[in-house]
Parts: C-alpha cells; structure tokens; sequence
C-alpha cells in the first residue's frame, strides 16, 4: 500500500480511556466545588456564568461524539441537556444573576448533567472491553403476541379517545377524569396493550432485517400519542435505538446521529406539536401555540426554580406522595400525584390541568432538602451499575428487562421517581413469559445474528 493510499484511510476514533475519563471527573468535581465556593462567598454570578460555560462546552462536544460514544448514558444526557442543561444555561444568559437560592439550584442541575457527561465517556470505553453483541431472535409465537397486544392498544385508544373528545378537557382528561377512562376500557383489554412499548422495543431490536415489522412495531411504540402522551412514545423509541445497540451498536449509533440532528429534532417537534394542534381543534395561531409547547418543556426548571427561591413551597408537600402515588400511576387508583400538588403550590390554583410536571430532581429534591445533589448522582452511579450488569449477563431475561427499564429511566427526567416499577408491573405478563417471544439465535444464520462491527 503506498503512503497516499494509507493516508486515505480515515482513523477511527476511540473513546477516552479510563485515566482520560478519570482526570475530566476530577476536573468536574473541582469545578463544582469552585462553583458552589465562590457563591458561597457572593459571587454568584461569576459562579453560574463559569459552570454554565463548562457544562456547555462538555455537552456540545458530547453532542458532537454522539456517534462514536453512544450508549444509553449518552442518550440520557441529550435528554437531561434539552430539558433541563439548556433551559438552565437559556435562563442564565436571560435573567439578573442575584438570587442565590436559585443559583445554587442552577449549579445543582448543571453539575448533574456533568455527571451525566462523565458516565457517557465511562460507559464508551467501558464498552471497548465487552463489545460482544446480543444474539437472540423471535420466537413463532411473537407475531401473534405482537398482533394481540397491537389489536388491544388500538381497541385502547380509540375508547380513550372517544372519552377524551367528548370532555372538555380535552386530552388533559387523562389526569382529571380517570376513572372514566378506565371505565371504558375491560381490565384486560388494558393488561395487553401494556405490553405495548416492551413489545415495540424487543421487535424493533430482533426484526433488524424486515423494516416493515419495524416500523409496526415503531407505531407501537409511538402510538400513545393520539392521546396526548407523548414523553412516553419519544423516550420509548430513545430507548428502543438503545436497546438496538446491543445488537448492532454502528448501526443504532448512525440511526440516533441522524434522527437527533438540529434539523431533525426540530422537524420532530413540530409534527408532535401539530398533532396537538390538530387533535385539539385550537383556535389560537400555530405560532402562539408553539411557542406554548417550549414554555411547557422548560417549565420544569422554571418550577423548580420558583421553588428554590420559595423554600416554603417544598415545607408544604407530602413526600409520602413520591410513594403513594404509585397506585394512580399503575391505573388502580385515583388519589392525588405529586405534579398537581406541585402546580398547586406554586400557582395557588386547585385545578389539575398542570403545566409542572414532577421530575427524578423534583423527587429526589423533596426527599432528600439541601443534599439532593448528592442523592440524584447517588441514583445515576448506582443505576449505571446496573444497566451494565444487566448488559453483561447477555441473557433473555436481562433483554426484556432492559427493554422494560431503559425508557422507565429515560422518562424519570420528566416524570415520576417510580416509573422502573411503574413499567416493569405494566409489563409484568410479558416479562414472565418472555421466552415465548425472544430464543437464542441460531448459529451461523447471517440473518439473525449481525455481527456488530
């Protein structure tokens, strides 16, 4: 090979190894610890100004490796960065720097996120050393599984929203009017389509190979949203290019490089808001309208924002609700969920239609006051422990679990702390019987075991 030829060869670029990763987790730790020292003594606004900088800059260049280091961390700092890193960076450049109960909270949320960061490297290079893939592939039984669950949300949703255009809420009725909806839909019916998302996430990583059966199964996935739910169907198919990933990593890689393009997200949030727009009938112009929809995204650190500079607010919340709740959340109750009672304190208004939804921070804040920071990071390094025990048994039943708990994870940064068990109950009967839908591959069948690269 001649020296022009060999220059022609591009150089793959590896993820940091561990002494890298382990210097860049010094550096963000004592940047904190500079951050919180110089509010401490009334600097504040030089304190936010340089964490802010900081975690911008480690996300764009996470953002910019997302290829090359992708992996579910990677995915759920994107996540925490469009909800939570950039509204907080946006208020920053946007509002007077002298409120240091805020400020703290500011360099609480950001800190997190350089944590996420953190992981991401970690789990890349960690992956480096274990880059076997999942063999596995789907059992006679799937099709007819996938074709009952599938008949079943279809029959779901088509009831639910039959009660939801006929209440005045619109699709706000979901939290208001429950007991209606759980009334027009048998027990059941209701018990196979939450299937649905566990389902859609397992077919999308086994039928690799028939695009069609994958996109049945992506409109599975993504279905919820005729309803109005649609952080579950977005993180649903997050997780599904994760789960992907353990089969074809450079394949799920490229998928996720291209759909969280700027252009691409930006094409994704104006079809999800237009189907709002639409299924509502709203009488206002779609630029007003949309304009809603971003205030609705950034309205959870806008909430906990208030709330740090109203300590009172948290004083007046039941933290037994974090738990309590779960029974609402599973469909089996009606009792009170934190998200109203959080919008009730900030807002004074009774009414549930909250624009504040509850949050893995907002939780974790009210259980743990002043350390929560220490507690959210606590959760991530444990739950990053996790993720990859589950990813190195490479058995059926670390899959479904996976398949159940990456976007229960995923959907905690704007929702409830108990999603895992919420999701994994929903998805108990199949999680049981996981056998009759996923088998190991058999050898030397190109078709079913890719090799990944």
């Amino acid at each position: 090979m001649s020296t022009s030829e060999a220059m022609k060869i591009p150089v793959p670029r590896v993820p940091p190894n561990g002494a890298a990763i382990f210097l860049w987790f010094c550096a963000f730790a004592a940047l904190t610890g500079v951050g919180y020292a110089l509010a401490a003594i009334g600097e504040t606004a030089l304190a936010i100004r340089l964490v802010s900088a900081c975690y911008l800059g480690g996300f764009l260049h996470l953002y910019g490796r997302r290829k090359q280091n992708f992996g579910f961390f990677l995915v759920m700092a994107i996540s925490y960065g469009l909800l939570f890193g950039i509204p907080c960076v946006a208020w920053v450049l946007s509002n007077p720097l002298n409120d240091a109960p805020q400020i703290d909270f500011l360099l609480g949320l950001l800190s997190i996120g350089n944590l996420l960061t953190v992981l991401s490297h970690c789990e890349g290079a960690d992956k480096q050393k274990d880059d076997q893939p999942f063999t596995f592939e789907p059992n006679k039984a799937f099709n007819f599984v996938f074709a009952a669950v599938a008949l079943a949300q279809a029959y779901k949703l088509r009831a639910y929203f039959g009660v939801l255009s006929s209440s005045e809420y619109g699709h706000l009725a979901i939290w208001i009017d429950g007991e209606a909806l759980l009334s027009a839909v048998p027990t059941w019916i209701r018990v196979l389509s939450g299937g649905s998302l566990l389902t859609g996430i397992i077919g999308i990583a086994l039928f690799r190979n028939r695009p069609l059966m994958q996109i049945a199964c992506l409109i599975l996935i993504i279905s919820d949203i005729v309803i109005g739910i649609r952080n579950k169907g977005f993180f649903g198919v997050l997780a599904a290019i994760y789960i992907l990933s353990l089969f074809e990593r450079d394949k799920a890689a490229t998928v996720f490089q291209k759909i969280s393009s700027p252009l691409m997200l930006a094409a994704a949030f104006l079809a999800l808001s237009m189907v709002s727009f639409l299924r509502e009938g709203f009488e206002i112009p779609l630029s007003e309208y949309l304009l809603i929809v971003l205030d609705s995204l950034a309205s959870i650190v806008n909430g906990l924002l208030a709330v740090a500079s109203q300590p009172q607010c948290l004083k007046n919340l039941d933290g037994s609700l974090v738990f309590t709740q779960f029974w609402t959340l599973i469909g089996v109750g009606s009792g009170a969920q934190l998200s109203g009672e959080f919008n009730y304190c900030l807002t004074g208004n009774p009414n549930p239609l909250t624009s504040v939804s509850s949050s893995l921070i907002f939780e974790v804040l009210l259980m743990s006051g002043p350390f929560w920071p220490l507690a959210a990071s606590l959760y991530l390094i444990v739950l990053y422990g996790v993720l990859r025990f589950l990813e190195r048994r490479k058995t059926i039943v670390s899959l479904a679990l996976l398949c159940a708990l990456a976007p229960a994870f995923l959907y905690t940064l704007r929702a409830e702390l108990l999603q895992p068990l919420v999701f994994i109950l929903k998805s108990l009967p199949y999680l049981l019987l996981i056998g009759l839908l996923v088998k190991r591959a058999s050898q030397g069948d190109p078709a079913t075991s890719s090799p990944q690269n």
